[in-house]
């Protein structure tokens, strides 16, 4: 039985999310909102057909489903790159 998603997510329990759902091996908050801040695809936001934050205190939610999905659809994102050395 698979734990019951949450509504809502933060960057830091979004980021928690990816890596229990598998999608990434490991992102933190910083890491995801930098993939918000640099990638033109990032569904949430302001703009036209983007879906709005939920502001939650002093937190902005994204709707977990959307969430998924861009990783789940979009190429591999987060994470630290391979080992060069």
């Amino acid at each position: 039985m698979t734990a019951k998603k949450p509504p809502f997510v933060t960057f830091t329990s979004g980021a928690r999310l990816l890596v229990q759902e598998g999608l990434v091996e490991s992102i933190t908050p910083d890491g995801l909102r930098y993939i918000a801040r640099t990638a033109r695809d990032w569904p949430f936001g302001d703009g036209v057909n983007k879906l709005p934050y939920v502001p939650v205190g002093n937190a902005r939610t994204m709707e977990t489903g959307a969430f998924l999905t861009y990783f789940k659809e979009g190429p591999p994102r987060g994470g630290r790159g391979p080992n060069k050395s």
